[in-house]
């Protein structure tokens, strides 16, 4: 009877162990912020205006969140540990600009974004520019959807839109980054 009582107790210290351990990883970790490789977008010149936004291009790449975790922590943690996943900060480059084809040309933009383990597209982030001269804008990102479940896969994918304001004369070389905040 003790034998079975003791074994009992010690079943219920090793559950409680192994709770307790989660809560302090979860609290050593804190979170961290995880650059996702830069998405480079060709958008073609835009040769007529349309009251409509329009798709610009669709970019698909490989993404191992349990990587960029582990690069950010020094393999100390991984994807395992994180509970949500938000966009922090964006910039856009577009590192062919000039006077006449630049970010000016486009009154906004807005990106989405779906993977193979979600395939329903979520907005990743939307933007309005403003109607001067610019080769590149960073902003913070205040609203981001919960990004979690789309990194469980391994491929996403990106769909740029954009409404435009002057047409381009030539097609537009677009570096976007994405940092991500992991927690």
């Amino acid at each position: 009877m003790k034998k079975k009582y003791s074994s009992f107790i010690v079943i219920i210290l090793f559950v409680i162990g192994f709770s307790s351990c989660s809560k302090i990883v979860g609290a050593i970790f804190g979170g961290t912020d995880v650059d996702v490789p830069v998405v480079n977008f060709s958008i073609p010149a835009v040769i007529a205006l349309t009251p409509d936004e329009i798709t610009l291009g669709t970019f698909t790449q490989s993404i191992n969140l349990d990587s960029l975790v582990r690069s950010k922590t020094g393999g100390v943690f991984g994807a395992n540990v994180v509970s949500s996943v938000k966009v922090k900060k964006v910039t856009i480059i577009l590192t062919n600009a000039d006077q006449f084809n630049n970010i000016s040309n486009f009154k906004s933009a807005r990106v989405t974004l779906q993977s193979n383990s979600i395939n329903t597209p979520v907005q990743l982030f939307s933007v309005l520019f403003g109607d001067t001269y610019a080769s590149s804008y960073t902003f913070t990102a205040d609203d981001s959807p919960e990004l979690l479940s789309y990194l469980n896969g391994n491929t996403i994918s990106y769909t740029l839109y954009g409404a435009i304001r002057r047409i381009t004369n030539k097609p537009l070389e677009m570096l976007v980054n994405v940092t991500l905040r992991a927690n």
